[in-house]
């Protein structure tokens, strides 16, 4: 019997287009169940009973939407059935009602300025994707247009004090990316309007800009935060890989621990220096720096720095036999392992076994993503024997 709460949804019109949420017509007992078993699955070796803490809201939950350009000039997802086709998609049922009529607002202001859409193929056109950020602590919402070149500044300032003038948008960020990768990342070339989010979480505020990353489930990524930092109970040095604008770092250090965060995003890093100083804390009980997080470790391991807790929270792709043989180097006693993708978690662990006799204390799985197959979890991972394995590497 699943334990999730009985939260139900509207029907989202673009359901049978769209791949974004393929478990939408799913009742959410039923996609709780599913999630709850493959954490079972991907960790039955390691833990009996994994937990689990159900989505708190299953509409409006996301804080970020990126809408694709499409070669017919429409705004908004690509087609289930054939990736290089899009439609339109006003009534997303992850955004706020707000965000919606934003995105309809846009929509019809884009229509007659005929832009070419950005070919990925050909490498040729301007606009690329409109990505809608919105706080889900204030409501502030900022839109960036991502373009392949600088070009029509006169109409992308026109169109930018329309959509604040509207009251519907309260910034408007032009992001700029010349490269050939479909990406909607970029560099921040002008912008109008309020140009900051924050989220205040379990009494922290977090601070950020367009360009950071931040999870898109803020509700549940505060549990999430609540959860890793209950897990250091002990006064500890702390290391927090990948960390972001400060999501762990910051309430650890307030609670007293030693903490280095290390993020490669420079404004990520810029902003978790700007958030620990905003909470009073100083520069000797925490600390942050951009830095490619393996070639980082080696430099640790050759200062001889030790950490009795380490904090790894990767991209999808997941660590690797480098990344744990230079972890275990430092001779952690802890690492909370919190992870996006239960493959590569499996996989993982699997290395981790490879260099090291350890004991998962206890495992949770939190759905920051509703009517999808994806889940944050979190593993407390106890180090209880470094083996000997060559070193260098």
């Amino acid at each position: 019997m699943s334990n999730a709460p009985l939260l139900t949804h509207n029907p989202c019109p673009h359901t049978l287009e769209c791949n974004g949420c393929p478990w939408m017509g799913e009742t959410y007992p039923k996609q709780s169940d599913h999630k709850q078993e493959m954490v079972k699955n991907t960790l039955f070796y390691y833990v009996e009973a994994p937990g689990f803490v159900p989505a708190n809201a299953l509409e409006f939950y996301r804080n970020r939407a990126d809408f694709w350009y499409d070669p017919t000039q429409k705004l908004g997802f690509r087609k289930r059935t054939n990736s290089y086709e899009g439609f339109s998609s006003p009534h997303c049922q992850l955004v706020s009602p707000r965000a919606q009529q934003a995105y309809q607002l846009l929509s019809q202001k884009l229509a007659p300025l005929n832009w070419e859409p950005y070919s990925v193929l050909n490498h040729t056109g301007y606009l690329r994707y409109v990505t809608f950020r919105e706080s889900k602590t204030n409501g502030t919402l900022i839109v960036s247009l991502i373009t392949f070149t600088t070009q029509h500044e006169k109409e992308i300032e026109t169109l930018a004090n329309e959509l604040l003038q509207s009251k519907l948008v309260d910034g408007v960020s032009w992001i700029h990316y010349p490269g050939f990768q479909d990406t909607v990342d970029g560099e921040i070339f002008r912008e109008w309007g309020e140009t900051l989010l924050i989220e205040k979480m379990n009494g922290v505020t977090l601070s950020y800009n367009v360009r950071c990353f931040f999870q898109t489930n803020p509700k549940m990524a505060e549990k999430l935060q609540k959860h890793v930092v209950d897990l250091v109970s002990e006064k500890n040095s702390v290391l927090d890989l990948y960390c972001g604008v400060g999501l762990f770092s910051i309430p650890l250090a307030l609670n007293g621990h030693l903490v280095k965060g290390m993020e490669l995003s420079k404004e990520s890093i810029t902003f978790a220096r700007k958030n620990a100083h905003a909470a009073g804390l100083d520069d000797d009980i925490i600390s942050f720096e951009i830095a490619d997080v393996p070639k980082k470790l080696q430099e640790l391991e050759k200062n001889h720095e030790k950490f009795e807790t380490i904090i790894l929270d990767p991209p999808r792709s997941g660590l690797s036999k480098k990344i744990w043989r230079r972890v275990l180097r430092l001779e952690p006693k802890q690492l909370i392992y919190v992870a996006c993708n239960l493959d590569a978690l499996k996989r993982d662990l699997d290395w981790l076994s490879e260099y090291a006799e350890f004991k998962i204390n206890d495992a949770c799985a939190f759905d920051l993503f509703p009517h999808t197959p994806h889940l944050e979890t979190v593993v407390n991972i106890r180090i209880e024997k470094i083996k000997e394995f060559p070193k260098g590497g």
